[in-house]
């Protein structure tokens, strides 16, 4: 069993998975990121994170929701929790009709604004981590109650 839950993120920005890296070890997360899909399904495989954060659009392709669903369809990570990165307050409109679709067949678990404050995003990332632990896992120190 894991001592800290593992956080995969995947973001075809340099500079954007180094900042979220740096804000969920600080929160008490391990982390470890990918930039591609090959880098995505590989470490999904290998690592069976708690959560995988994935960027909802990156250019010029594949986007999120293919690449989350590359992983929800294999069998060894179909149990994975995804929850989407954006940089949009509001996402579901930026969605067209298959994104949308998928995203809610694959049971994203939510969204994470990519400019949220470190508390926010650590509450939000332990909050999707909460639904359904069957893992046991502990809560970061930052998040543990006093």
């Amino acid at each position: 069993m894991r001592q800290k839950p593992l956080i995969l993120i995947v973001d075809d920005e340099e500079n954007f998975r180094e900042i979220f890296t740096a804000k969920l070890r600080a929160a008490g997360f391990d982390t470890e990121a990918a930039k591609n899909e090959a880098e995505a399904v590989q470490k999904s495989k290998e690592l069976m994170p708690d959560l995988i954060l994935m960027d909802i659009f990156m250019p010029p392709g594949p986007t999120g929701t293919d690449i989350a669903l590359n992983i929800k369809q294999n069998p060894e990570t179909k149990n994975l929790k995804v929850a989407f990165l954006t940089n949009l307050k509001d996402p579901w409109p930026a969605l067209t009709g298959d994104h949308k679709n998928i995203s809610k067949e694959l049971g994203m678990e939510d969204f994470i604004e990519k400019t949220e404050e470190l508390g926010d995003v650590a509450k939000k990332v332990q909050e999707i981590l909460n639904r359904n632990n069957s893992a046991g896992l502990m809560p970061p120190p930052m998040l543990t109650p006093p």
